[in-house]
């Protein structure tokens, strides 16, 4: 995923390199990227709640994005995880096992109740936020066959 973030946020210059082969799996003219088995789109340029962008990922046929593997990740954006069910019963809003954490020093740490999963993109850690705040957000879903 972090090299999904780097090309997303890095200047754009021209190192007169084409891209190979792109999956033909995911609308990439809509804005959706691939990686390994899955499609992701980063909405860095719009803020909303954490249910907001949730709400738009599934109508986009997705969801929050999850992680399930060490994956050097690295702006806060919204992920799918929460603990608005029970507190410290962390899940992913997809049904993925949350089996794999990667928490920023001190996290988390229900801070005024933060329920929502946001991840710091500079250093990949993960953070639980106030809900409400306005970030920018990751969707993911599966690619079609």
């Amino acid at each position: 995923i972090l090299s999904i973030i780097i090309i997303h946020y890095a200047p754009i210059t021209d190192t007169g390199c084409q891209a190979t082969n792109p999956s033909p799996q995911c609308d990439l003219a809509n804005g959706w990227m691939t990686y390994g088995s899955n499609c992701y789109k980063f909405k860095s340029d719009t803020r909303k709640s954490w249910t907001s962008a949730r709400h738009d990922c599934v109508a986009d046929g997705a969801d929050l994005v999850s992680i399930t593997s060490q994956s050097p990740t690295g702006i806060s954006m919204w992920m799918g995880g929460h603990d608005s069910m029970t507190e410290g019963g962390w899940e992913w809003t997809d049904g993925s096992p949350f089996r794999f954490i990667h928490w920023n020093a001190g996290n988390p740490d229900d801070y005024y109740g933060e329920d929502c999963l946001s991840m710091l993109i500079n250093s990949g850690y993960w953070n639980d936020d106030n809900c409400e705040y306005k970030r920018g957000y990751i969707c993911k879903r599966r690619g079609e066959k």
